[in-house]
């Protein structure tokens, strides 16, 4: 294994589009000792309607330049390859990310692997749940953009890595990437060098709870297509789609809690293990409740990269 340095996100609604915010985070990132950090383009304001806006992309470029900082680049999680209805931008956002991602010098770009129903719909009636053959439809569609999005990836210097979804009770099966063999059977169906996968660990201790389903004969699935890493902890226990106050989440122990890893009970010792192969950056991925734990979270993602090491020689 080989852990080029540990990430922090820039949380996408903490920045909110304030320069000011992203260089305030940036700054306490540094002070603390991060080596990397995971940038968002709809946090700092970079992308509208699918389109990159170079004036504020060129600010961004600039704040950068006051820091040392490797970068990962999350694109923004409503994109979804899946998505063709008459209104949609998502090709044009995500190609808005690739670009996003290569000027700021980031090699990763995260994309939320498609769903065949878009969170935005899961509230309506009735639900406009995708018959089986349509799911196949929006498999292949998915496939075939990914292809697209590899290639022009492949230009920018960038490799994208699809990130496995997290289970909502509410609405059950509906993205793919729940499963992790069926992402990596994706992305071994897209076959591009410049598609890979992020693996989250909270999400794949999540639906591993959820479905059933044994965690480390998925991670065994996913393992030799891993080209990045997210890092955070929970309890395993899914939630509806609609709760969002943390504050009670965290009390009952529900949902994608995004804590410092060691809080909660995913086994990220035992399934880094399972990654010897893996060469990458680590990401930690805090909810903002947690942003004065952050060097507790550094502390402990450093204990276990130790640890691994140790048990691998």
């Amino acid at each position: 294994m080989n852990i080029k340095g540990i990430a922090i996100n820039a949380d996408a609604g903490l920045i909110d589009g304030s320069l000011k915010v992203l260089d305030r985070e940036l700054t306490y990132f540094r002070e603390i000792g991060f080596s990397h950090v995971e940038l968002s383009p709809h946090g700092a304001g970079a992308i509208y309607c699918g389109r990159l806006n170079p004036e504020r992309l060129r600010d961004i470029r600039g704040l950068l330049e006051n820091y040392s900082f490797g970068y990962t680049v999350h694109g923004p999680n409503p994109l979804n390859l899946m998505n063709n209805g008459k209104d949609s931008v998502d090709r044009e956002g995500f190609i808005a990310s690739i670009e996003f991602t290569a000027a700021v010098g980031a090699g990763i770009l995260v994309y939320h692997a498609g769903r065949y129903l878009g969170e935005e719909d899961f509230m309506l009636v009735p639900r406009p749940y995708p018959s089986k053959n349509k799911q196949q439809t929006l498999w292949l569609q998915e496939r075939e953009a990914l292809r697209e999005m590899g290639e022009i990836a492949a230009r920018n210097g960038v490799a994208i890595a699809v990130e496995n979804a997290r289970p909502y009770s509410d609405a059950p099966r509906y993205c793919y990437a729940e499963s992790l063999e069926k992402l990596a059977e994706m992305v071994k169906q897209v076959g591009h060098p410049n598609v890979g996968i992020t693996l989250d660990f909270g999400h794949a201790y999540l639906a591993s709870r959820h479905y059933g389903f044994d965690l480390f004969e998925g991670l065994a699935a996913v393992a030799p297509l891993v080209k990045h890493i997210h890092l955070h902890d929970n309890f395993g226990r899914s939630s509806t789609s609609y709760e969002r106050k943390q504050y009670e989440m965290a009390a009952m122990g529900r949902g994608d809690m995004h804590m410092p890893i060691g809080w909660g009970e995913v086994p990220a010792r035992e399934m880094l293990a399972l990654l010897p192969h893996y060469s990458g950056v680590l990401t930690l991925e805090l909810r903002p409740r947690y942003r004065e734990n952050c060097r507790e979270a550094l502390a402990a993602a450093r204990r276990l990269v130790t640890e691994n090491e140790r048990c691998a020689s």
